[in-house]
């Protein structure tokens, strides 16, 4: 049996813990009813459950901490979750981390060491799908995409061999891991990275008045491009359900990695760009980076309790209601008729959870070139997109129709805008041209590489790269 095979544990349906082990971030997929969940501590276990599979004919799914927005890393097989792989080791002048590790946790566990490494803007994302996607968040500007930070990695294959993927071993498969999306390729157990020099951030935070959301929007956008690399920094638009006096709001925050009178200069000039003051404008002191990073995704919530609900005894932190959304890449920053179309998209007078997110990119990750690794968006100034939910478990089992009316006329607004689109923030409806339009150029060394490394297609998922033998497409979410 593969329970007698596995260093870590095998969770049926019939075991008591099933229905949380089968749980992602979204609440949505929790109807989903994999035949088993394995947590693999280990590439043999991982390698035990492809042989398996491939023995039974039952469909793999990868899982790193379960953040697919659509439902990618869960389905009726098994599930090799990787959580469990969460170890973080200085090596020299890199650090080693299990492909499993969350953001917060890679953070804390490095912190001692003083090493840092880049994350993304929520603090349960693994580092698998993160990194193999790309990995965007705040340092980007400063750092770069995260991927172009990875040394090597350690990748299960659906042969059966476990190899090193770098720049002397195995280059074309080292090259598509950065940036050729997750669960594509093989089952990555551990990545190598070059830390990033960040010792110290500032966190801040604004809020602005809704009835100047386009000037903010455009005005925010404009200052981002073209100031300092050291800062890192979002923007979003939030309904009167979150915004003070149960009026919409616009919210800009993020870090910088200078010297805090230079981030009081960037806001002061931002806020004379805007024409109009913040209702609400707060710079914290500066702090170690892990600690800051921590405070900025965390709150006040201890380590333990940031992760999501029934992980731990002590964890707290929220799950995803049943989400529709509308993600592509911008190339420019918007003038002001732009963010008025994106705004009335949006719709300040529907009375629903919602928000228009923008994250801030350019910076350090422009300057590479577009076919040097798997990640093509060199050209991407901006990640920008809407998410609509609902909370009502009866209205989310029907699939509400007008959720997706709202996303595909946001999507539609941001088409003109868009230079491509992020595999790691993928539209609820895919574009049928959805490869050229997350890999452009590079889709086709990415499917030569499928073709060498999987050539039937083992590892496959609702958006996969086409292997030459099996071709997935998707028009709306996966179930």
């Amino acid at each position: 049996m593969l329970r007698d095979e596995l260093k870590g544990e095998l969770v049926l349906p019939s075991d008591p813990g099933y229905q949380l082990a089968k749980q992602l971030q979204n609440t949505e997929y929790d109807s989903v009813t994999p035949y088993a969940i394995a947590y693999c501590e280990s590439a043999e276990d991982v390698l035990a459950c492809v042989r398996h599979t491939q023995q039974t004919g039952i469909p793999a799914h990868i899982r790193g901490a379960g953040h697919s927005f659509n439902g990618w890393s869960t389905g009726t097989g098994l599930v090799m979750d990787l959580s469990r792989m969460n170890h973080a080791t200085v090596d020299g002048p890199t650090v080693r981390i299990g492909a499993g590790i969350q953001s917060l946790d890679a953070l804390d566990t490095l912190q001692p060491h003083g090493r840092q490494i880049i994350t993304g803007t929520f603090p349960t994302v693994s580092q698998g799908g993160f990194l193999t996607g790309g990995g965007l968040g705040w340092q980007t500007r400063k750092f770069g995409v995260a991927s172009d930070r990875v040394v090597s990695a350690q990748v299960v294959l659906a042969d059966g061999r476990t190899v090193h993927a770098s720049a002397d071993e195995h280059p074309d498969l080292y090259w598509a891991l950065r940036g050729g999306g997750g669960g594509n390729f093989g089952v990555v157990t551990e990545f190598e990275l070059r830390p990033i020099d960040a010792p110290q951030l500032t966190g801040f935070e604004t809020l602005w008045s809704y009835e100047k959301a386009a000037d903010v929007l455009a005005s925010w956008q404009s200052w981002a491009v073209e100031g300092s690399d050291d800062l890192g920094t979002s923007l979003v638009v939030l309904p009167g359900m979150f915004g003070p006096g149960g009026k919409p709001v616009v919210k800009i925050w993020g870090v910088h990695h200078g010297a805090p009178e230079e981030l009081e200069r960037a806001l002061d000039e931002l806020t004379e760009r805007t024409g109009t003051k913040p209702v609400h404008r707060e710079v914290s002191a500066p702090g170690a980076y892990a600690d800051v990073m921590h405070e900025a995704l965390c709150g006040s919530k201890t380590v333990q309790q940031c992760h999501r609900t029934g992980t731990h005894p002590d964890a707290i932190g929220h799950r995803h209601p049943y989400t529709r959304q509308a993600y592509r890449l911008t190339g420019k920053a918007v003038t002001r008729a732009q963010a008025d179309a994106l705004l009335h998209a949006w719709n300040p007078d529907l009375d629903t959870e919602r928000y228009l997110l923008c994250i801030a990119l350019g910076g350090a990750a422009n300057r590479i070139g577009r076919t040097e690794t798997a990640y093509v968006h060199r050209d991407a100034q901006f990640l920008t997109g809407f998410q609509i939910a609902t909370r009502d478990e009866a209205s989310a089992a029907q699939g509400p129709a007008e959720l997706d009316a709202w996303a595909n006329r946001c999507g539609e607004a941001l088409a003109p805008l868009a230079t491509g689109s992020y595999i790691n923030f993928p539209s609820s409806r895919v574009q049928a041209k959805w490869e050229s339009d997350h890999y452009a150029e590079n889709a086709t060394r990415l499917r030569e590489i499928k073709q060498a490394y999987d050539p039937d297609g083992f590892f496959r998922h609702g958006q996969s790269i086409d292997s030459g033998q099996d071709r997935v497409h998707q028009t709306t979410k996966a179930g």
